[in-house]
């Protein structure tokens, strides 16, 4: 490459509209894109980074399976200054999802050339594996940007300038190995970040033995540094191994995930062989199941930028074979960029062999900038011929695969992947049309809102879009399989619902549709079909409990062995402290409900036949004067007449049931 520093700076003007191009993807509509807040960015936020804004600092956090904390470190100083709003949940990740295209481009350049970092980064800006972690609040996109700082570092100390190269065999200073030094910092940072980052030692020790082999003068130049390097990382590490040796029940994540290498080790190599062949197609005919990541298998490149890519993989093998076996030692020097880069790509992407789900995007983040530098490699590479027309050939290539990628990619990640369904649901963004809706229409105060109540997620994503649109409405969550509202605050209950999809209970008792809001349907509670014995509702209750809570009415139905209990809300709920616990939680951490309903079917000696037991309206957001129905399924056993029922209330941490007036703890309903 040309030394006169006009020509050695030309690729860096385009780089900076890169740069700039690859921020504005990644900030743009960032509200919007993904459709709604997930529920590990919810975690992420009101558990993990909650705790070191409450000053709990740990090497680990045993939550969500375990958590290395920097990110979350980051994450809390972004929540402390934007709030938990789009940009103190995404904004971090958009500027390390920005940073990994310019380092990327700076890695190519010292590895191969700089047109070709240019053509790598320009690829991997406009990406959907790319943009998909760059506009998550999650912890994953940070890693690359650690890893390319380790190699890039890496690569100095391996190749220094040349003013720098003779003080290598003579009197060394602390300047010199620096560049070590920076190899150890950004590595460690990595197993601060994620699990995945643990690998990136393994790639600089894998190289290390080839130098051993291959290249031993350049080892001897510079085992010191190599030496200073892992030991550096060794002590950098030892708070986090030392944390986790202490609690390693706390790494869940690892057990769940590595279910092909615990098979393997059982003798069943199937599963194994199975994940690393889709692992092999993520790139042309597969990818990432998962609706949270990926359109579900939809490949990383299409049809061009997977041709390309593996004539990349296959160039970058047979370079770095042929001049490793080269006699010269200067040739076979040359074998290291294509041997360094093949490898890391393949350390990369292992953990997709050996994890579900296969082709994961998450579990191989560590090979993404890796893989747009090996695509990048054989046009590279046509562009240093020197036969007429290279470099033209080399720049209509180069643009072809950034616009194969940009024209592929971006319509199916800002467009197609958010409107779908599937995402929509887990990222709650029917949520955002309920607040929406309610924002537009300030006299809707009081509503509710159907829900699969799995864990508290869905009523946080409720509450940071009611508070994003200016909407003070206070909504209830319940699940409509089970339960319904008939009055909120005393006025006749308005609910959104058919949405999500599941059997309605009661889907009976709607009036017709007041509005739609994304796929929920607005409409006011009526008792079109009530139970015999269930309405009107009693000028006073069957019993009132400790907590607030009061039974006002209660039948069985023996038909269909149903048992519909009506609750009203008489005062502020008294409820234990219910903290947000992540899912999964901690070891030996209780993350279920704090208040159930219990249903028991009795003979007439009082002895348990059957029983049901749960509460399906979030008690969180109950109010006073609000009456809510639900049912107990109550099959009596054959040939068995049920005497009464018992019900009440109780906590399900502890067991205890709430008292009721004058010291009962349950009602009984006869049935004979």
């Amino acid at each position: 490459m040309p030394t006169s520093t006009p020509r050695r700076l030309r690729p860096d003007w385009p780089m900076l509209l890169i740069t700039l191009t690859a921020f504005g993807l990644r900030v743009w509509r960032l509200a919007a894109v993904p459709p709604g807040w997930r529920d590990d960015e919810l975690i992420n936020v009101f558990v993990i980074s909650q705790k070191i804004l409450d000053g709990q600092l740990a090497f680990f956090y045993p939550d969500a399976s375990g958590h290395e904390p920097l990110y979350h470190a980051l994450h809390a100083i972004f929540m402390a200054l934007f709030g938990t709003n789009a940009l103190g949940f995404r904004l971090l990740s958009a500027i390390f999802g920005t940073l990994a295209v310019p380092l990327t481009y700076h890695l190519g350049r010292r590895l191969f050339s700089g047109h070709h970092g240019l053509i790598a980064a320009a690829a991997l800006s406009v990406s959907f594996w790319s943009l998909v972690y760059s506009r998550l609040g999650m912890r994953h996109i940070s890693l690359t940007v650690w890893t390319l700082l380790a190699f890039i570092c890496f690569w100095r100390a391996l190749h220094p300038p040349k003013a720098a190269a003779p003080a290598m065999s003579g009197r060394r200073t602390l300047t010199q190995y620096t560049p070590f030094m920076g190899a150890a910092f950004f590595t460690s940072l990595g197993f601060y970040t994620y699990f995945a980052g643990r690998g990136v030692p393994l790639i600089l020790l894998a190289f290390c033995l080839y130098l051993a082999l291959w290249q031993r003068p350049l080892l001897r130049a510079r085992w010191r540094g190599l030496v200073l390097m892992f030991g550096l990382m060794a002590l950098l590490a030892l708070p986090l191994a030392v944390t986790l040796w202490q609690q390693p029940e706390a790494q869940g994540r690892v057990s769940e995930l590595a279910v092909p290498l615990t098979a393997a080790r059982a003798g069943d190599f199937a599963p194994l062989a199975q994940q690393t062949v889709t692992t092999l197609r993520m790139f042309h005919a597969d990818g990432d199941p998962e609706w949270l990541y990926n359109i579900p298998h939809r490949p990383v490149l299409g049809i061009i930028g997977a041709a390309i890519l593996w004539v990349g993989v296959g160039a970058a093998l047979f370079q770095g074979a042929r001049f490793s076996f080269s006699a010269e030692q200067a040739r076979r020097r040359q074998a290291l960029p294509y041997l360094f880069l093949v490898g890391w790509w393949a350390a990369g992407i292992f953990p997709g062999f050996i994890s579900v789900p296969p082709a994961s995007f998450g579990h191989t983040i560590l090979a993404q900038p890796a893989t747009f530098l090996l695509a990048a490699l054989p046009i590279g590479w046509i562009g240093g011929q020197r036969w007429a027309g290279g470099r033209w050939a080399a720049a209509l290539l180069g643009a072809l695969l950034v616009v194969s990628v940009g024209w592929r990619d971006l319509p199916a990640y800002f467009s197609e992947w958010p409107a779908h369904g599937n995402t929509r649901f887990l990222y709650h963004a029917n949520m955002r049309d309920v607040a929406q809706y309610a924002a537009a229409h300030p006299d809707l105060t009081d509503f509710g809102v159907s829900d699969l109540l799995a864990g508290p997620w869905s009523r946080l994503a409720l509450q940071m879009e009611l508070a994003a649109a200016g909407s003070d409405a206070q909504p209830r969550l319940y699940d409509p399989q089970r339960a319904i509202f008939l009055a909120l605050s005393g006025s006749p209950a308005v609910s959104f619902h058919s949405y999500p999809q599941v059997p309605d209970a009661y889907a009976s008792h709607y009036a017709p549709p007041l509005a739609q809001a994304g796929g929920y349907t607005l409409a006011q509670v009526v008792e079109e079909t009530p139970l015999p014995a269930a309405a009107p509702l009693p000028a006073s209750p069957l019993a009132c409990f400790q907590n607030g809570l009061c039974a006002v009415a209660a039948a069985y139905d023996p038909t269909a062995s149903v048992l519909e209990i009506t609750w009203q809300v008489a005062r502020p709920l008294a409820l234990p402290p219910i903290p947000i616990i992540s899912n999964p939680p901690p070891p030996g951490v209780y993350a279920g409900p704090r208040l159930w309903a219990f249903a028991h079917l009795v003979d007439d000696s009082g002895h348990f036949l059957s029983g049901d037991d749960g509460f399906w309206v979030d008690p969180q957001t109950l109010r006073p004067g609000d009456i809510f129905r639900q049912r107990h399924i109550l099959p009596p056993p054959n040939g068995v007449s049920p005497a009464a029922v018992h019900f009440g209330l109780y906590d399900p941490y502890t067991g205890e049931r709430v008292g009721g007036d004058a010291g009962i703890d349950h009602i009984q309903l006869p049935l004979q």
